[in-house]
């Protein structure tokens, strides 16, 4: 089921909630939900946010996945994400925040550009049964909302390079790389016939310890390409108890597992390692940053919604 057809399904049911003759669906989506300060919001307004949110995410050509993530949030969420667009956007008309309207133009025309034309851009929007008008308008809503955040909240937010230092001293071990391999690899399937295949692969190896070149055995007997490069914790633990402790070039024995046998040659090894401080400062700024947003974030939300006075019905 599609977005819109969801939301059309939640609707019917709020419809048929709130009364069961014909005659009352305009009424019914005219009903009042919410009341946030002195404006009241409707069924319409709950539909046409969800509505307008679903062709943005089509335009800015979001993944599926995230446009169901999205669908999934507003099903259960949208009155309270609507009511907390309302109180932020009654913040940034407060102190006089306007969007200029050669920024909204920018931006339909990076869409424009995108689809390849105006005309491909309105034929997408009308697929949602949207309007450019109806996009410019969500453009113009949701560049507001960016702009007051960004003045309330992250222009305010400073991580000091201090914090930087101590998170890596703390948590420097997460940012660092296990131990690799670098391993050729001939791999012989049983194929319903276990005894045959330990034999195929016995007779490699024993080519292979009378001087025959690897590859040239792997390329004669292996039923797949050789494992290559990896980090520790990607193998079994049977492979890898053998492979980490063996020598630059040398041969492991046969490794036998569920739905085959391997023969390994280990031909490279790295130690784990930790990167250095001044590699993971920008990584480790932007992460702080995002911690720091997330809470203030939440913080003036929960403020704006305690001075308000907020009734759902």
């Amino acid at each position: 089921m599609t977005f819109l057809s969801r939301w059309t399904v939640i609707i019917s049911l709020v419809i048929s909630w709130t009364g069961s003759c014909f005659c009352l669906v305009h009424a019914a989506e005219d009903a009042i939900i919410a009341v946030v300060n002195d404006e009241l919001i409707t069924l319409n307004d709950l539909k046409n946010y969800a509505h307008a949110t679903y062709a943005s995410l089509i335009t800015e050509g979001m993944s599926e996945s995230h446009m169901q993530a999205v669908m999934k949030d507003l099903e259960e969420n949208g009155i309270h994400k609507l009511i907390e667009d309302k109180l932020i956007l009654s913040s940034a008309n407060n102190i006089g925040l306007e969007v200029r309207e050669e920024l909204v133009d920018k931006r339909i025309a990076e869409l424009e550009k995108k689809y390849g034309s105006e005309q491909n851009l309105v034929n997408a929007l009308i697929k949602t049964g949207a309007t450019l008008t109806d996009l410019r308008n969500k453009l113009r809503e949701e560049m507001k909302l960016q702009f007051i955040v960004d003045h309330e909240i992250k222009s305010k937010i400073y991580v000091n390079p201090q914090e930087v230092t101590d998170y890596y001293e703390k948590n420097k071990e997460d940012f660092g790389r296990k131990r690799r391999v670098n391993l050729e690899s001939i791999y012989i399937a049983y194929k319903g016939d276990e005894p045959a295949a330990l034999a195929k692969a016995k007779n490699a190896l024993t080519q292979i310890q009378e001087g025959k070149d690897f590859k040239e055995i792997a390329a004669q007997y292996s039923d797949s390409p050789s494992v290559g490069l990896i980090e520790e914790g990607h193998l079994l633990p049977s492979i890898e108890d053998a492979v980490f402790n063996l020598n630059i070039d040398e041969v492991s024995p046969l490794i036998e597992t569920e739905r085959g046998v391997y023969i390994f040659k280990l031909v490279g090894k790295a130690p784990a390692e930790i990167p250095d401080l001044a590699d993971l400062k920008e990584t480790i700024h932007d992460l702080l940053f995002k911690e720091k947003f997330r809470t203030r974030f939440i913080e003036w939300v929960d403020k704006l919604k305690k001075e308000a006075y907020i009734e759902i019905k």
